[in-house]
């Protein structure tokens, strides 16, 4: 209790005081967050580049807050206070204004994109679009970092002494964090290879989807049904990916079994009639097309139709996909072809009777010649 003996040492005056510093501060504060601010924004304005305005968006708060801070720190200083709590007070001030700096840059990692862009436009440069946001999360993850350090630097806990110390263990931390460094690594050979960027459609394994975002550890992909899947970066660097989005053009193939009694005009003539319909199409590539008898087996002939269109879209390969099939199924249709249909044969045991072994070898005889005649029909 001894060291709150100070407090019954204020007068009204220095009360007074104190409480006018710290409304002074707050006025100050609300008057650059109404108008100092919008000003400070009309001029930011009349550049050409827009990191001035994320610039000022990003310390907006932190600024405030600051000024705020310092309020209260003035207010206390100026009163009759041992010089254990100013240490302490001056220690608390130092350490918030250097948060306050970190937490505006953490807020402007985010525009980061913004410079890119700029960049982009002014160079005529390209930026992979999987770079940018990696780049925000190492942005901030060193602003952290930083932060932390100086912040423990002012209570005088030594970094370096720690790093020091951390490296008696470095082993077992070194294993126990193999897989978030394999993730790691696996990150940053996903941005240097770049087989694919945000918005891709992707398929890797067992999944197909949209990427959707990237970070230290996973990669997140929502597939086709809308489910969120999370895929280790480690995982997906040492896996082959098929990026679909990167296709100029989509396959469209179906191979149809047509009856054995087609005859060959007939097979002729669907295959003019499809070449024709083909090759009037604009949307069909006038490469690679094939149409044929494909091969002829014991229960079917079978009619190949292969091509691309330029589409690349899933839903109008779907439908293109769809159009061609009953255009290719009318024209079968019209020239009087049908699709072959598998037939079963039903083999009828023999009979067994009670009979003497010459009567029933005639009858088995007889039975057999039966069963051959059914099989030929």
């Amino acid at each position: 209790m001894e060291q709150l003996n100070w407090i019954l040492k204020i007068t009204w005056l220095d009360g007074l005081i104190s409480i006018g510093i710290f409304a002074v501060f707050f006025l100050v504060r609300e008057l650059f967050s109404k108008y100092f601010l919008k000003l400070v924004s009309r001029l930011s304005k009349l550049s050409k580049t827009p990191v001035d305005d994320a610039l000022i968006g990003a310390f907006r708060k932190p600024v405030a807050f600051i000024l705020l801070f310092a309020g209260i720190y003035l207010a206390l200083m100026y009163l009759p206070m041992p010089h254990q709590w100013k240490s302490i007070a001056t220690l608390l001030f130092k350490s918030s204004a250097i948060f306050s700096i970190g937490w505006g840059f953490y807020i402007f990692s985010d525009a980061i994109g913004i410079f890119f862009h700029h960049m982009g436009n002014r160079y005529d440069l390209q930026f992979n679009t999987i770079v940018i946001p990696f780049l925000a999360k190492i942005m901030k993850f060193i602003v952290v970092v930083f932060t932390i350090v100086m912040i423990l630097d002012q209570w005088n806990y030594h970094v370096t002494g720690l790093i020091t110390g951390l490296g008696i263990g470095g082993l077992a931390i070194a294993m126990a964090a193999k897989d978030t460094l394999s993730n790691l690594f696996g990150g940053f050979v996903i941005i240097t290879d770049a087989p694919f960027t945000i918005g891709d459609l992707i398929h890797t394994g067992s999944i197909e989807g949209f990427v959707e975002d990237i970070n230290f550890r996973s990669t997140r992909i929502r597939t086709l049904d809308q489910a969120i899947v999370t895929v280790p970066n480690s995982t997906l660097a040492n896996s082959p990916i098929t990026n679909l989005s990167k296709m100029d053009k989509r396959r469209i193939s179906f191979n149809l079994p047509l009856d054995l009694e087609t005859t060959n005009e007939q097979m002729k003539r669907c295959l003019g009639q499809i070449r024709q319909m083909l090759m009037h199409d604009p949307e069909v590539y006038e490469e690679r097309k094939f149409i044929y008898l494909d091969k002829i087996t014991s229960s079917s002939m079978n009619l190949l139709v292969d091509f691309y269109i330029k589409s690349i879209d899933v839903g109008e390969w779907l439908k293109e996909k769809e159009k061609y099939t009953y255009a290719v199924l009318e024209i079968l249709q019209n020239e009087g072809v049908e699709l072959a249909t598998s037939r079963s044969l039903m083999v009828i045991p023999p009979q067994h009777s009670n009979q003497d072994p010459a009567g029933s070898s005639d009858e088995n005889n007889q039975s057999d010649l039966e069963q051959k005649s059914r099989l030929r029909e």
